[in-house]
């Protein structure tokens, strides 16, 4: 946590330079008795009372001022309330002009920052709680990894209406390409290919086709701007890719390839940083073996980082026994879902699989974007679920950890499996898929975020020992004691995946407990490391225990 002394963080906060009368009446609750508070800061040397004395014997803005209540002593920050004032913001000048004073300004209340976006239909957006979403949205919105790469989703559909409201903010925009000047800048062979390509039409304009209007919104629409929806990632970069035929289809997937590889091969000075494509298409009873040219291109995509998420057919058939395409195809850079409805049973007419179709994800009755500016509440079927996981693909993507976000340039392709692991290894257990899926499960986003935690901790760059397998697999918890042994010192590092409280306490061989005993709360993606002094301890063997409500982890370390 970055440390901001009190009067910088008062100064930010509250900025009142810049407050109007009526912005301050308008963040003030009416008849609120901190209406006419004044939050101080004095110079360090400067008694309290000696400048309430001075301030009411020779302000004429205001009859009086009394004291309140210290805020933060040791910084000479109080509040004070004011009486009589005939003009507040002559009053607050008063006080600014005073040399004994560092700060002044209006007391005033604070919005929360929910994680709930204020979207006015994400009320209808049952699919979002259901996978996990807004616990995800505590920690990030999608958007950008910890350096800042743009995250980017290729979407591949018969057209969209990129100038929706709700998506526009967030369409990709090729940073090589210079918009409407009928000239190929990138050299790529596409020409004015702003925002992808029409490959249908060979053509950088869309048709703005509801189905692919509707995908994107569950992807990506802008979140927590008052408006519509909110997709899964409130901010994304959205790639659009317009596709019919399966020529189209290689086509596509060509130049999402391209993007990458070139990203990649200049460490982000070109290209796209491409994560996952979405494909709500494909054809119905067909093998993969039948399609080889297009099935082989998702092992080629993964291999540059880029997973690929896939819907099955809208039947109610088996797809190991009569097949789909491409949901019948094996590579583990792919991501195949059926569809689920809100009573988490997968809808009568979406395919199933035990050894083709990965997962589940809500589609049935989804809220999101539509066609000519507007909205839709029933959007269904198995291209409602695939966007589902293709988001969430690209959310986790966007979590605070540094070895994720240099693992996906380092080792791009190891980085896309291990977010694939986040995903298919922890969704929840639904009783209607266990035998219709390979995971038995439906899409929890909030799990596979938990999942990635435990990677990030147990791979501390400062203290390489324990491994993942053994901290998420086996214990679902963490913790380790550094140097071991010691003289002096010793670091005690914790975690637990569930992110609940947990005690860490010292003991000695005969069971007596020493200094340590006390209560810690894992936050995501946080240093979670306790320093303790054992230079006077006895010498000898020590045992270090943290509880949950579930489990003790314990570890031993040597004071010598």
């Amino acid at each position: 946590m970055k440390l901001v002394y009190p009067f910088v963080l008062l100064c930010i906060f509250f900025g009142f330079d810049s407050y109007s009368q009526a912005a301050f009446d308008r963040q003030t609750p009416p008849n609120s008795p901190k209406l006419d508070q004044v939050l101080v800061q004095l110079q360090p040397t400067v008694t309290l009372e000696n400048f309430v004395k001075n301030v009411n014997n020779n302000c004429p803005f205001a009859e009086q001022i009394k004291i309140e209540k210290p805020l933060a002593k040791r910084s000479n920050i109080y509040a004070l309330s004011a009486s009589q004032i005939t003009d507040r913001q002559a009053f607050i000048s008063f006080l600014k002009n005073d040399p004994t004073v560092l700060y002044a300004q209006w007391n005033a209340p604070v919005t929360f920052r929910d994680s709930i976006p204020n979207d006015e239909l994400f009320d209808a957006q049952w699919s979002m709680e259901r996978i996990g979403a807004p616990k995800v949205w505590d920690v990030s919105t999608g958007g950008h990894t910890t350096s800042g790469r743009e995250i980017v989703v290729a979407v591949m559909d018969k057209g969209f209406e990129i100038i929706h409201p709700d998506l526009i903010a967030n369409a990709w925009k090729n940073p090589g390409e210079i918009p409407n000047d009928s000239f190929d800048n990138d050299g790529n062979g596409f020409t004015d290919d702003v925002y992808g390509w029409n490959f249908r039409a060979n053509s950088p304009i869309y048709s703005p086709e509801k189905h692919g209007t509707s995908v994107s919104g569950i992807i990506g629409a802008n979140g927590n701007n008052g408006i519509g929806t909110a997709g899964i990632n409130w901010n994304v970069k959205m790639m659009y890719l317009a596709v019919e035929y399966v020529d189209e289809v290689i086509a596509a997937f060509d130049y999402v390839l391209d993007m990458r590889e070139l990203y990649n091969e200049t460490n982000g000075e070109q290209g796209a940083f491409v994560v996952v494509t979405n494909g709500s298409f494909g054809i119905d009873q067909a093998m993969c073996s039948t399609q080889a040219i297009w099935g082989a291109r998702y092992d080629e995509l993964g291999l540059a980082g880029v997973l690929s998420v896939a819907a099955t057919a809208n039947g109610d058939w088996n797809v190991d026994e009569v097949g789909d395409m491409p949901t019948s195809c094996t590579s583990p850079f792919l991501i195949t879902v059926t569809n689920t409805a809100q009573d988490d049973k997968r809808s009568a007419g979406a395919a199933y699989g035990q050894e083709s179709i990965d997962l589940g994800a809500p589609g049935q009755g989804t809220a999101t974007t539509s066609n000519n500016s507007n909205y839709r509440e029933d959007f269904s079927g198995t291209s409602a679920a695939c966007p589902h996981v293709a988001g969430s693909v690209a959310l986790l993507y966007s979590l605070p950890c540094t070895l994720l976000d240099s693992l996906a340039v380092s080792a791009p392709a190891v980085c896309a499996l291990l977010v694939r692991d986040a995903i298919l290894q922890n969704t929840d257990a639904v009783p209607s898929l266990a035998n219709e899926t390979v995971t038995g499960g439906r899409l929890n986003v909030y799990e596979g975020m938990k999942y990635l935690h435990a990677y990030c901790i147990s791979r501390d760059p400062e203290r390489q020992e324990g491994s993942f397998k053994e901290l998420y697999l086996e214990k679902k918890g963490l913790i380790r004691v550094t140097p071991n042994p010691t003289t002096d010192k010793i670091y005690i590092d914790y975690g637990n995946v569930d992110f609940k409280d947990v005690k860490i306490r010292v003991f000695n061989m005969l069971g007596q407990e020493m200094i340590l005993n006390q209560v810690a709360t894992p936050e995501p993606f946080k240093p979670q490391s306790i320093e303790i002094d054992v230079k006077d301890w006895s010498t000898g063997v020590y045992v270090v225990n943290m509880f949950d409500l579930t489990k003790k982890i314990s570890v031993s370390f040597l004071k010598q």
